[in-house]
């Protein structure tokens, strides 16, 4: 309703494409700093597992842009209460019987604890940067300065949480498994893997990205947007009918919970030719014109699309044009690479992979 509309309207400059120029220096940076960490990693023999990487990776970025504050030392610690509080929502949502949150059950006591870690971390860094009243050019100091055009309101403590909360969890576990099943498809596709890197090779050499670039690396946006088609981060999310309704014949009544799922329209043989392939030339210029609008939904649709997807394709450009220049990312034999569909789509045991360097030039 309104309260919505006014929240995403005081949120929306914050990701202006504009803005976006500092934000891809940041993730430059970040990413420099894992790669560079990576360089220590035996070639070919030493095995990591590249989704805690990328979670890792994705939750600095997330600080420098929205906080200007290293949080790579609190990353287990938000890690794994993201990963508890997430899982905790998703039994919720598919229990027969809720157990309402205030009962306190041993799972609800810990989903409280996980809440109050990612809690106490937003309120410590929203609380100093009240107190300092500096400009840090980051989506925080935007978010804090915006005010509503008609009482000329800011948000409060509460509200920022809400949004700070929201970005933490779209900009870091999202992007993060966007990219561990990217790199786990381009190890299966080499052929694939070998063309993107042909564009990265021809746009960048050796230099690091910027956002002048993302244009010029069009296959490598196409690679993640199939990448995404496959494997949606959010596989499935759900509306509430503000009013009765009939689709195809349905009746909607008010007040009725719709879900969708991005996961099994992105793999209806009726909008997608070889559905379960891995094809990023179904994204090249003019392909979408042959299928409908919403057949491609990773970010959702309409008013509510994701409020961050143009900063969250740029981030995942850089990131994966940046490892594709400098290491070539192989899956380890014989590891299980599946999904875990909790609210969001992770694969279950990580992504165990070897790393092997690319010649310089």
């Amino acid at each position: 309703g309104d309260f919505w509309r006014r929240q995403r309207k005081l949120a929306q400059p914050a990701f202006h494409r504009s803005r976006m120029t500092r934000f891809a220096s940041r993730m430059v940076e970040a990413t420099d700093a894992m790669l560079t960490r990576w360089a220590r990693v035996t070639p070919r023999t030493d095995t990591l597992d590249v989704h805690a990487e990328m979670m890792r990776l994705t939750f600095q970025i997330v600080g420098q842009t929205l906080f200007s504050t290293d949080v790579d030392a609190e990353s287990a610690s938000i890690g794994r209460a993201l990963t508890y509080a997430l899982r905790h929502a998703d039994d919720f949502a598919q229990s027969i019987v809720r157990l309402p949150p205030w009962l306190p059950t041993p799972a609800n006591g810990r989903f409280h604890r996980a809440k109050k870690t990612l809690d106490d971390l937003v309120y410590r860094i929203v609380s100093e940067r009240r107190r300092t009243a500096t400009d840090h050019g980051d989506l925080l100091s935007m978010l804090m300065e915006a005010k509503d055009e008609t009482t000329s309101e800011g948000m409060n403590d509460a509200q920022l949480r809400d949004e700070i909360m929201t970005i933490v969890l779209a900009g870091h576990e999202t992007t993060a498994n966007a990219m561990s099943w990217t790199l786990s498809l381009l190890s299966r596709h080499p052929d694939i893997e070998r063309k993107l890197h042909a564009e990265v090779r021809e746009v960048l050499g050796t230099r690091p990205p910027g956002l002048e670039d993302m244009g010029n690396l069009k296959y490598t946006r196409m690679v993640l947007e199939e990448a995404m088609r496959l494997y949606p981060p959010v596989w499935a999310f759900e509306r509430e009918a503000i009013e009765s309704d009939q689709v195809l014949g349905y009746e909607i009544p008010r007040g009725a919970i719709v879900g969708m799922s991005p996961y099994t329209l992105h793999r209806h043989p009726s909008y997608w030719e070889n559905p379960e392939g891995f094809d990023p030339e179904r994204f090249r210029a003019g392909a979408a014109e042959s299928r409908p609008k919403y057949a491609y939904i990773p970010f959702g649709g309409g008013p509510r699309i994701c409020i961050g997807n143009a900063f969250a394709m740029m981030e995942a450009q850089i990131i994966l044009a940046m490892i594709v220049q400098r290491v070539r990312v192989d899956l380890v034999p014989g590891h299980p690479v599946v999904p875990e569909a909790v609210v969001t789509l992770r694969p279950k045991y990580g992504v165990r992979v070897t790393l092997t360097p690319r010649a310089a030039g």
